[in-house]
């Protein structure tokens, strides 16, 4: 946007299971989970230092801050950089409730690190409450969505061959797994509907796109139960377009979630999703009409709401039809970016001071 100048900032790189799309004036930092200094001082000054400095270069008017460890630094960044004249918002993209339980840890973050803040945004309404009841923050607030590229999902042309080329059987009804192979995300809950319904239906197929630590475990699994002609597992995709494309529909198996990025660029290549009733999800999918949410997160939920899609197609391609029509009208960047840059300039305006969380 013209008269905007914007820098990134990342605090790691993972380089195992996901690669950051860098741009040429962004900043990787190199934070260490495992670092002594991280467990015994709470902080690792080195990677502090560097986070200060670089922030005090650009000088920023704002600053978004996503993540706990960001907002960890960010909050220590503000605290012993008096002078920095920047707004700091805390990004809200996932439950508060279930990633913080501890009492004292809610206790540390509620008077030491969200008191930081000056604002809030959140990918939900959702999450943004959650939030907002969990540390008590009141100061100014705003639930503004996950934005998609619609161009770049709707103008992509997909491969007829992809799913040959990828050892799926010709007549499969593939299942979507889009997402890191993390326990909030449950694969082992996707692995679990998947074989299933096949006791039923034989021609469903599991896609797991992604990596991450439990991506071994459900190799494994699907190995002993004797269904790797029944999964396909494609590692790290950058592109995820292909793949969704090849589906038929998605499955977000997830405990927990913001507004799930994965859901909408499903919406925008045509293809509904199957989702427990987790974070923002029933603000864009209205259960029968562009997706399904199923009444639990038990693998009998998942599991009779996908044995209802596969034997009914004209179902499946109305849901599919109504999910894309509502992303391309309500969650384009150029309306999302707009209420986010309303939000900032307020934001620069408020006297934050007088709030107290």
């Amino acid at each position: 946007t013209a008269g905007l100048l914007v820098q990134r900032i990342f605090l790691y790189q993972e380089v195992h299971f996901e690669c950051l799309p860098l741009n040429h004036n962004d900043q990787v930092l190199e934070f260490k989970d495992n670092h002594w200094m991280e467990k015994y001082l709470f902080f690792q000054p080195a990677l502090l230092f560097k986070l200060s400095e670089q922030i005090s270069q650009f000088n920023p008017d704002i600053i978004l801050c996503n993540g706990s460890r960001t907002l960890k630094y960010a909050a220590l960044v503000k605290r012993f950089n008096p002078d920095l004249k920047a707004k700091w918002v805390y990004r809200v993209i996932d439950s508060a409730q279930y990633w913080n339980r501890n009492p004292m840890v809610v206790w540390t973050y509620k008077k030491f690190i969200i008191s930081a803040m000056d604002a809030a945004v959140g990918v939900s309404n959702k999450s943004l409450q959650e939030m907002k009841v969990h540390y008590q923050f009141n100061k100014p607030s705003i639930a503004i969505p996950r934005a998609i590229d619609i161009p770049h999902f709707s103008n992509f042309v997909p491969d007829p061959d992809l799913r040959k080329s990828w050892g799926i059987a010709e007549g499969a009804f593939v299942v979507l797994f889009l997402g890191n192979f993390t326990r909030q995300k449950r694969p082992d809950r996707f692995v679990e509907v998947i074989r299933t319904v096949r006791e039923k239906y034989h021609q469903v197929h599991g896609l797991m796109v992604g990596d991450g630590p439990l991506k071994n475990d459900m190799v494994r699994i699907i190995q002993q139960a004797e269904l790797e002609f029944a999964f396909t597992f494609t590692g790290y995709q950058q592109d995820v377009r292909p793949f969704i494309s090849m589906s038929d529909l998605l499955m977000l198996t997830s405990d927990t979630e913001g507004m799930p990025g994965v859901v909408l660029e499903a919406a925008a290549l045509g293809r509904s999703t199957i989702s427990g009733a987790v974070g923002g999800v029933e603000e864009f999918i209205e259960s029968g009409k562009n997706g399904v949410v199923t009444p639990s997160l038990e693998v009998s939920s998942f599991a009779a709401a996908l044995e209802k899609l596969v034997v009914n197609d004209d179902v499946l391609q109305e849901l599919s039809l109504v999910a894309m029509e509502k992303v391309g009208l309500k969650y384009a960047v150029q309306e999302i970016s707009i209420n986010y840059l309303n939000f900032l300039r307020e934001v620069i305006e408020y006297d934050t001071a007088k709030y107290k969380v």
